[in-house]
């Protein structure tokens, strides 16, 4: 779990304002003449465009138009390049015709975080101990609208208990229709200390004098996004992984047929619709994923298997500070032999209940609901930091909303270990939070929850729930 160093969490917390349009004396019909951009000094003028629904010349009608200037309004902030986007019509002479001017104001896309992470499953699993040794550190470069094209170029550089190199290059549109992208990654981790094994509900640990595995990734993709809502993605990656004797001695199961070399490439294709308001903490609309995997191709007899993962997420104001969401998610796996490390059901990453953050379940399949209710008891502000000159920096937007959740989950298991008594069992959780929003996309969740265990705990999360 990646969590950004604690100066920048204070400091550069990201949130988009949302800005309502006013239209005054409308005609019925608008002529759209030319549309203008304003504020874009680094971002080129078709990444703009590209995410408009209507274009030069067009004729909308004043309902046609009001939808088209909001969706497009929200298309261009869901782009996480911009603080604000406003719209403003200048009319012509001639009855219903107008110019467009679309005034944005751009983010700063290029970072040098520093790096702090943990190799539990999530915060509130390590804080337990707050093993230091347990951290990892580096630094992080991050250029997030390379070129002014909305290219992405990342660079980590890891040391401590997990050490990494990672170069992530993406370019989002490769032909003059701006319909297909590309990119690739590069990746070489090792670790001193491997969870490598699940028994009473929670990983065990084990630490040896060198290290305990070696992975290299090289992974490529080509994205198609023909419409603005729906993307598909097609990803190869070659992956190698070296095990230690020791680790191997620990659980025989931990890499494929008690192997300490296995290579083996992973086929990936996945799709999304995305009809959301924000990314970041949407409070309307709906999104739905899916994405098949199979792994080894048929080229590896030691790993030849497959996966069908799919999330669908729907957020619904209640009223005027009230919203409710849903999410659905499960993962289906085919038989075959899997290595430990590719066994994950719930407990791992988003995929868990609330009131079990100190336990994971490994299996082939599962299935999970997770259900809020939100009130919105800050209204979404900004304030200006008067000592900072630049836009891109001073003004600070920010929200908070009391939630009451409820969540359950069960997971299938493929191989029973004694000692793990949540498998197959139905998992469910309840309790009440505080969500404080804030710009750059950043979230911070307090939450006390409460598990069908009757276990009561006190949980920190950095992304919203749903």
């Amino acid at each position: 779990m990646r969590l950004p160093g604690l100066l920048s969490f204070i400091f550069l917390l990201p949130f988009v304002p949302v800005y309502a349009q006013e239209h005054v004396n409308c005609p019925d019909i608008f002529i759209i003449d030319s549309i203008v951009l304003k504020g874009n000094e680094k971002t080129k003028e078709a990444i703009l465009l590209r995410e408009l629904t209507f274009s030069k010349g067009d004729t909308l009608n004043g309902d046609e138009y009001t939808q088209a200037i909001e969706t497009s309004r929200i298309n261009l902030l869901k782009l996480s390049l911009f603080h604000t986007v406003d719209f403003d019509i200048y009319p012509h002479k001639d009855e219903g015709h107008i110019s467009l001017y679309i005034r944005v104001q751009e983010r700063w896309y290029t970072w040098l975080w520093p790096v702090l992470e943990i190799y539990d499953p999530n915060f509130n699993t390590w804080y337990r101990k707050r093993d230091l040794t347990r951290l990892s550190y580096g630094l992080f470069l991050q250029q997030e609208n390379f070129r002014g094209r909305m290219e992405k170029l990342h660079l980590i550089v890891k040391l401590g208990y997990q050490q990494e190199m990672l170069l992530h290059y993406e370019k989002p549109y490769i032909n003059s229709a701006k319909t297909l992208g590309a990119g690739t990654q590069i990746r070489f981790a090792r670790d001193r200390e491997i969870g490598y094994l699940t028994q009473n509900n929670k990983l065990e640990y084990y630490r040896g004098d060198d290290f305990m595995r070696q992975v290299t990734t090289v992974s490529a993709n080509l994205r198609y996004r023909k419409r603005i809502h729906t993307t598909h993605f097609l990803q190869l990656s070659l992956n190698w992984f070296n095990i230690s004797d020791s680790l191997l001695l620990l659980n025989p199961a931990y890499n494929a047929n008690a192997s300490r070399h296995t290579f083996f490439p992973a086929l990936s294709y996945f799709v999304k619709a995305d009809y959301r308001d924000d990314r970041a903490y949407p409070l309307s609309g709906w999104y739905a994923d899916a994405m098949l995997t199979h792994y080894g191709l048929g080229m590896v007899d030691a790993i030849h298997f497959a996966t069908l993962r799919t999330s669908v997420r729907w957020h619904q104001p209640a009223g005027k500070r009230w919203n409710i969401a849903f999410l659905l998610a499960s993962k289906f796996s085919t038989s075959g032999l899997k290595p430990y490390y590719l066994s994950r059901a719930l407990g791992y990453e988003r995929d868990y209940v609330r009131g079990y953050e100190y336990y994971v379940v490994d299996g082939d399949h599962f299935t999970l609901a997770k259900a809020n209710l939100k009130y919105n008891i800050v209204k979404p502000g900004t304030f200006h930091l008067r000592c900072i000159k630049s836009p891109r920096f001073n003004t600070i937007p920010y929200a908070i909303y009391l939630n009451a959740f409820a969540d359950a989950g069960k997971q299938w298991p493929g191989q029973v270990l004694q000692g793990n008594n949540l498998s197959g069992k139905m998992l469910s959780g309840i309790g009440l939070g505080i969500d404080f929003v804030t710009y750059y996309d950043k979230v911070l969740r307090a939450e006390i929850s409460r598990n069908a265990k009757g276990e009561t705990g006190f949980f920190l999360h950095f992304m919203a729930a749903i």
